[in-house]
């Protein structure tokens, strides 16, 4: 074998080498891009579940999507149509936001809010996750609350949430949520 074609051996060998370096990405990168779209995928449902909670009146599927020690604040003029106060601390005192509405009773006069037969549906758009690290995420969204009552079908709120989320024992929760009209 002469020089030449060690040379050209060794020029080959690198520019594959090359090559295969720019085109392949390490396993950790491919194992980090998983695991994230994983953890945006866990985050999606946990918003979900409190978005479907509050439409269909479940008070524990909308509770569980907060942390024990979450809080819930209503950065908005009281009183706000639904709420009974402007910040609630704690899953159980989220989860009454749901309880109160299903003790309501009907107004006589307009049949307006019925709660055996209010349909609420949320809209929310504009949504932006933002995962700051394993266990801690932020999301951003616009929502807008359309109800069926027992007279029509109107929007009855438009605004934004801030949600603080946090990873716990391999479950995302809301650990803060900021509800703006």
């Amino acid at each position: 074998m002469n020089i030449h074609s060690v040379y050209r051996s060794t020029v080959a060998g690198f520019g594959v080498g090359l090559i295969l370096a720019l085109c392949v990405q390490p396993v950790s990168a491919q194992t980090d891009g998983a695991q994230m779209f994983l953890e945006r995928q866990a985050i999606e449902k946990v918003l979900y579940f409190s978005n479907l909670g509050f439409e269909l009146s479940d008070p524990d599927m909308f509770a569980n999507a907060f942390a024990e020690d979450a809080v819930y604040i209503l950065d908005s003029q009281w009183p706000i149509f639904g709420f009974e106060k402007l910040r609630y601390t704690g899953r159980d005192d989220i989860r009454t936001i749901i309880t109160r509405r299903l003790s309501e009773k009907p107004n006589p006069d307009t049949q307006s809010f019925n709660p055996a037969t209010l349909r609420r549906f949320s809209r929310n758009s504009n949504q932006y996750i933002e995962i700051i690290d394993a266990t801690h995420a932020r999301h951003y969204c616009n929502w807008m609350a359309v109800m069926r009552t027992n007279v029509d079908i109107h929007t009855s709120a438009i605004g934004r949430y801030e949600d603080e989320l946090e990873k716990r024992n391999g479950q995302w929760y809301i650990v803060k949520r900021v509800r703006r009209e």
